[in-house]
Protein backbone atom coordinates (compact mmCIF):
# COMPACT_ATOMS: atom_id res chain seq x y z
CA UNK A 1 0.00 0.00 0.00
CA UNK A 2 2.30 2.54 1.21
CA UNK A 3 5.78 2.76 -0.72
CA UNK A 4 8.48 1.05 1.28
CA UNK A 5 11.35 3.61 0.84
CA UNK A 6 14.16 4.98 3.49
CA UNK A 7 11.41 8.04 4.04
CA UNK A 8 8.78 6.07 5.02
CA UNK A 9 10.36 3.97 7.22
CA UNK A 10 10.06 4.09 11.00
CA UNK A 11 7.19 6.28 10.56
CA UNK A 12 3.53 5.69 12.11
CA UNK A 13 1.26 5.15 9.39
CA UNK A 14 -2.50 7.28 10.23
CA UNK A 15 -5.49 5.35 8.17
CA UNK A 16 -8.24 7.91 7.43
CA UNK A 17 -11.55 5.73 6.03
CA UNK A 18 -13.60 8.32 3.66
CA UNK A 19 -12.37 10.96 1.76
CA UNK A 20 -15.52 13.67 2.82
CA UNK A 21 -15.59 16.87 4.78
CA UNK A 22 -13.85 15.56 7.77
CA UNK A 23 -11.84 12.62 5.98
CA UNK A 24 -9.84 15.79 3.82
CA UNK A 25 -9.95 17.83 7.08
CA UNK A 26 -7.67 15.16 8.89
CA UNK A 27 -5.80 14.66 6.02
CA UNK A 28 -4.73 18.75 5.51
CA UNK A 29 -4.35 18.93 9.25
CA UNK A 30 -1.56 16.04 8.89
CA UNK A 31 0.09 17.50 5.79
CA UNK A 32 3.33 18.45 8.09
CA UNK A 33 3.65 15.38 10.14
CA UNK A 34 6.03 13.13 11.05
CA UNK A 35 3.36 10.03 9.99
CA UNK A 36 2.37 8.54 6.59
CA UNK A 37 -1.05 9.49 6.09
CA UNK A 38 -3.31 7.19 3.65
CA UNK A 39 -6.90 8.21 2.98
CA UNK A 40 -8.97 5.45 1.82
CA UNK A 41 -12.26 6.17 -0.47
CA UNK A 42 -14.09 4.00 -2.69
CA UNK A 43 -14.36 7.40 -5.03
CA UNK A 44 -11.28 9.27 -6.27
CA UNK A 45 -13.21 12.68 -6.23
CA UNK A 46 -15.48 14.69 -3.72
CA UNK A 47 -18.36 16.15 -3.62
CA UNK A 48 -19.28 19.01 -2.36
CA UNK A 49 -23.09 17.88 -1.21
CA UNK A 50 -24.72 21.34 -0.15
CA UNK A 51 -24.86 22.49 -3.27
CA UNK A 52 -26.63 19.20 -4.90
CA UNK A 53 -30.00 21.03 -4.80
CA UNK A 54 -28.41 23.67 -7.16
CA UNK A 55 -27.46 20.56 -9.99
CA UNK A 56 -30.53 19.57 -9.61
CA UNK A 57 -32.06 22.43 -10.45
CA UNK A 58 -29.54 23.04 -13.43
CA UNK A 59 -27.77 25.91 -11.81
CA UNK A 60 -25.03 24.53 -11.75
CA UNK A 61 -22.98 21.92 -13.57
CA UNK A 62 -22.09 18.58 -11.54
CA UNK A 63 -18.39 19.58 -12.31
CA UNK A 64 -19.00 22.72 -10.36
CA UNK A 65 -19.25 20.63 -7.21
CA UNK A 66 -16.80 17.90 -7.53
CA UNK A 67 -12.97 17.87 -7.23
CA UNK A 68 -10.21 15.55 -7.36
CA UNK A 69 -9.22 14.19 -3.81
CA UNK A 70 -5.73 14.19 -4.70
CA UNK A 71 -6.20 17.97 -5.92
CA UNK A 72 -7.45 18.73 -2.29
CA UNK A 73 -4.75 17.49 -0.93
CA UNK A 74 -1.73 18.72 -3.31
CA UNK A 75 -0.13 20.12 -0.05
CA UNK A 76 0.23 16.95 1.90
CA UNK A 77 3.39 15.23 0.66
CA UNK A 78 2.69 12.68 3.30
CA UNK A 79 -0.59 11.68 2.19
CA UNK A 80 -1.33 8.65 -0.22
CA UNK A 81 -4.41 8.15 -1.38
CA UNK A 82 -6.24 4.64 -2.20
CA UNK A 83 -8.90 3.82 -3.92
CA UNK A 84 -10.62 0.34 -2.26
CA UNK A 85 -13.89 -0.23 0.28
CA UNK A 86 -13.22 -1.36 3.99
CA UNK A 87 -14.68 -4.27 4.87
CA UNK A 88 -13.75 -4.84 8.39
CA UNK A 89 -11.48 -3.73 10.88
CA UNK A 90 -9.76 -5.49 13.86
CA UNK A 91 -9.34 -2.96 16.27
CA UNK A 92 -7.10 -5.94 18.04
CA UNK A 93 -4.69 -5.95 15.42
CA UNK A 94 -5.06 -2.66 14.78
CA UNK A 95 -5.91 -3.38 10.83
Amino acid sequence: MLENSEANAGKPTVMIVGGGFGGLAVAKGLRKADANVVLLDRENHHVFQPLLYQVATASLSPESISAPIRAALTKAKNCQIVLDEVVDIDVERRR
